[in-house]
């Protein structure tokens, strides 16, 4: 009789101990070429075990332990070069975790050797039970995993049911399918009406629907139907011998099921074997299958098991779960989520159905329990509106529900290409103890997609700045953004080179050092931008793909992307501080400007401020958090709107002259003068200004160059960089020419050019390259910034 070692039947209980010996030499079964399933070089490919692979049994000591586990007890195994399972190149594997015998309500938890484990149950049993459940465990630095049980004594037996790779190719990718069932013993879908009987054994075919014929598995949540005694399914590839290991193991009542590896042979068959006391029915409802078609499907991205939700759910309610834009996920291109769903403690048998926010009901409940046991399941669904998954139970009363996430599969998404001569950004940091004046950080992305960090230890100093490299080997694109947290610490955020957007933080004010890097996920199509809310909390803002507006408050146990508006947004948000909130600012695909306010995770109506431009506005804001906007429109001129003491925008933009701009407008409100000033890049490359002619006027001057006898050539288009110096406060306009130098014009009142003049000369001497000159209304100091490392 195959054994888990054995099925039970009752009212005797037995355990027969028999050590499962593997023959090396199985049937050998013809497998289409390996596919390289993630074509961002990243791997995840699925590589399925037919046979599976016993990792560990505490009743045979297979796995180097004999015995019972006690409360709180720890086993590891070794996992890498066991059973078909590679030494090297492995990121996870997907194993089958039973107990049996146990002694009280228990749960087990499976983790890496070496690292601490959390709370996440990936399999609950209560006394007596010998159930089962799938999960995708990372092997530790040693090759190993461990094994956490939590109460009383029981024994534990794992099996690897397959192994995702770390690298590309070996395997095959995830595709994933329409839940619908494939099999039903119940009404002979996909096979004959009738029950498996005991001991008895059914061959059936997956391929030729939704399963293709190169397919090497499927990952399915295979059921065990109406069940009256206890025991196993076992499964095997058509014409490949009897099962040596369980694929789920159940009880004496009702329906039992989890996702389980179905290895597939040359003609799409599996056979189920029944190993128990009396007969049950089958279903098989895929989840999706595994391509044997190279450059098909999705790779696995494996992510410490991390609780996602927790609370009760009423009678026939629903509750939506986001899971994508979390835990460095992207917000797209996720083609299925690993997650581990739990109903705790039901008060009578019903079941859960997991599906996509906003998709159809399954006709295929994935996790069905018994009272009063907790019953946990694995399942893979795919994402639904805004990255979220949707659970409701048919249990008659309120029932507590967890979900904790394990892993996902990603499609590939597109790099992001390099940009070239990406604006350079500026802030400055909170002043470190002792000091008035704080530190001054730039940042930019150069043209092969490193990010570069400026530190100025002195503000009247600009030789102070050094430069560093942050990104080490890896690539982003576009303009970065920097913010100062509430402490001081400037926080550099930038998209990643696969969308992702990526943020590093101070390690302390004033530091020239950063901690690593964190990945907010997101895939997103522009660069960010980064600020600091009323609340203190940071928070991201970016735009993906679709032109759906993202924010990612830094803020609680697991911060997430939340979508706020779908508008067809395009390029990177524009914010400016409201006494409440902030007010976004972005340009449509159509050409608009719109505008709304958020106020701590609530978005007012968006206003339509017209227009017909494609780069970034740039905007003023004003005592009272009135504000005005600039933007290029298509013809390359300037044009502007002023937000009145009633927060209203005119219908009308307007413009600043017939002056052609090259590129996008950056504005300051002079704190010298309390004028406004708009700055851009000509299309001959000179930064050139316009001056309000008067205080509150919303009349501008003409344009002029900031320093029109400096022979000069931005490659970037100019920002502002507002800071206090010894002089009090200032601004400085930032870019970058042709070679990659950072250029400062250094804003001075007028009536400190002499001074200025002389303090510029031991500037020029630290800098090696100033010119003072005067304009319309305000002179300019202008300085090349230390070169970066190469």
């Amino acid at each position: 009789m195959l054994t888990e070692g054995t099925y039970r039947s009752r009212p005797v209980r037995l355990l027969t101990v028999l050590v499962l010996l593997v023959a090396a030499l199985g049937v050998a079964v013809s497998r289409p070429s390996p596919a390289a399933a993630d074509a961002a070089g990243l791997g995840g490919d699925y590589v399925s075990l037919p046979r599976g692979a016993a990792l560990l049994d505490t009743r045979t000591g297979i796995g180097g332990r004999t015995g019972a586990v006690g409360a709180g007890g720890v086993v590891t195994f070794p996992v890498l070069g066991v059973g078909g399972v590679p030494s090297a190149g492995v990121s996870a594997v997907l194993i089958r975790l039973v107990t049996t015998d146990g002694t009280a309500t228990t749960y087990l938890r499976a983790y890496p050797d070496g690292t601490t484990p959390n709370g996440v149950s990936m399999l609950n049993t209560s006394p007596g039970e010998q159930v089962s459940n799938t999960a995708v465990v990372r092997p530790g630095s040693n090759g190993r995993i461990a094994v956490r049980q939590d109460a009383g004594s029981s024994h534990i037996i794992i099996t690897a049911q397959g192994y995702f790779r770390s690298t590309v190719g070996g395997g095959g990718g995830f595709v994933p399918v329409a839940p619908d069932k494939l099999i039903d013993t119940r009404d002979g879908t996909g096979t004959t009406k009738a029950k498996i009987a005991a001991q008895g054994n059914r061959t059936v075919t997956l391929t030729g629907g939704a399963i293709p014929a190169t397919a090497t598995a499927v990952l399915a949540n295979v059921i065990a139907v109406n069940v009256t005694k206890p025991g196993w399914l076992g499964v095997m590839p058509a014409g490949g011998g009897a099962p040596p290991h369980s694929a789920v193991s159940f009880e004496e009542t009702g329906h039992s099921g989890h996702l389980t590896s179905v290895p597939l042979s040359a003609a799409g068959q599996a056979t189920f074997t029944n190993q128990s006391g009396a007969a049950v029915d089958l279903i098989v409802a895929p989840y999706g299958y595994i391509s044997g078609d190279a450059g098909q499907g999705a790779g696995f991205r494996h992510l410490a098991a991390t609780r996602l939700h927790d609370g009760s759910v009423a009678a026939g309610g629903t509750v939506d779960v986001q899971v994508t834009g979390k835990l460095g996920m992207p917000t797209r291109g996720v083609a299925g989520v690993v997650v581990n769903v739990t109903a705790v403690a039901p008060s009578a048998a019903g079941a859960v159905q997991v599906w996509p926010a906003g998709g159809a009901v399954p006709a295929v409940s994935q996790v069905h329990t018994r009272k009063p046991h907790s019953v946990t399941g694995l399942v893979i669904v795919p994402p639904g509106t805004d990255g979220a998954i949707r659970l409701r139970h048919t249990l008659p009363a309120s029932t507590r529900v967890i979900v904790d996430i394990q892993g996902y599969f990603a499609d590939p998404i597109p790099a992001a290409p390099v940009e070239s001569f990406a604006a350079s950004v500026g802030v400055q940091a909170g002043p470190v103890a002792g000091a008035s004046l704080g530190m001054v950080e730039y940042a930019y992305t150069d043209n092969i997609g490193r990010v570069l960090i400026g530190h100025q230890t002195d503000v009247d100093n600009f030789g102070s700045v050094q430069w560093t490299v942050v990104s080490g080997n890896e690539a982003f694109s576009g303009r970065p953004s920097l913010g100062v947290l509430g402490d001081g610490k400037v926080q550099v955020a930038a998209r990643y080179s696969d969308s992702d957007v990526w943020a590093r933080t101070q390690t302390a004010v004033g530091s020239a050092t950063w901690g690593a890097w964190a990945d907010f996920g997101g895939s997103m199509a522009a660069a960010p931008v980064v600020t600091r809310l009323p609340s203190g909390t940071m928070a991201v803002f970016a735009v993906d793909a679709d032109g759906k507006l993202w924010v990612y408050q830094q803020t609680g146990t697991i911060p997430a992307w939340r979508a706020l508006s779908d508008q067809d947004f395009t390029g990177t948000p524009v914010v400016a501080p409201t006494r409440t909130g902030v007010r976004l600012f972005l340009r449509t695909a159509s050409g608009t400007v719109a505008t709304a306010e958020y106020v701590e995770g609530t978005l007012s109506p968006w206003t339509n401020l017209g227009g017909t431009g494609t780069s970034t506005p740039a905007v003023v804001v004003y005592p009272g958090y009135r504000t005005r906007v600039f933007v290029q429109n298509l013809d390359g001129r300037i044009a502007t709107k002023y937000q009145d003491a009633a927060g209203t925008f005119p219908a009308a933009w307007t413009s600043l002259g017939s002056y052609v701009s090259a590129g996008a407008p950056a504005a300051v409100l002079d704190p010298v003068l309390g004028r406004t000033a708009v700055v851009t890049r000509s299309t001959t490359g000179a930064v050139m200004l316009s001056w309000e002619t008067a205080q509150g006027s919303g009349v501008f001057g003409g344009w002029s160059a900031a320093i029109p006898d400096l022979f000069e050539s931005a490659a970037t288009d100019p920002t502002i960089v507002p800071v206090t110096n010894g002089a009090g406060q200032t601004w400085l306009i930032l870019f970058r020419n042709a070679n990659n130098a950072s250029r400062i014009y250094e804003r001075q009142p007028v009536a400190g050019l002499a001074a200025a003049a002389d303090r510029s000369s031991t500037t020029a001497v630290q800098a090696g390259d100033t010119a003072v000159t005067a304009v319309a209304r305000g002179v300019f100091a202008a300085h090349t910034l230390p070169a970066p490392p190469a």
